[in-house]
């Protein structure tokens, strides 16, 4: 569901699962994960724990290009449903306050 609504590829995706903790390694991962978006034509789809919500959010904000499409998708199937996909510039302006929710976050090319 967080696919379709996103507006990405649905045709070409990838469900990346968790990625590292680590602070360097995260940033590694986001950045290729980036770069496959962009030279694949792929959305690249991954999940976190929810209590580690607001720090994946905050370093794709600051990892990925200001052009790079993001679509977080929170409490799908609840009534505080949200799905909401903004370029990181945008993401940047405004931090979404996702909490300790389930979420899906996709990437893809901007």
């Amino acid at each position: 569901m967080s696919l379709m609504a996103s507006g990405f590829n649905g045709q070409k995706f990838t469900f990346n699962g968790y990625l590292p903790i680590e602070p360097n390694e995260r940033a590694k991962a986001i950045r290729l994960l980036e770069q496959r978006a962009y030279a694949e034509d792929t959305t690249q789809i991954f999940i976190e724990a929810p209590y580690r919500n607001a720090k994946l959010i905050a370093d794709l904000v600051k990892t990925c290009c200001p052009q790079t499409k993001l679509c977080i998708a929170s409490a799908i199937t609840c009534e505080e449903e949200s799905i909401v996909t903004k370029p990181i510039k945008e993401w940047n302006k405004q931090t979404p306050e996702v909490g300790k929710i389930p979420a899906i976050f996709l990437i893809y090319k901007g």
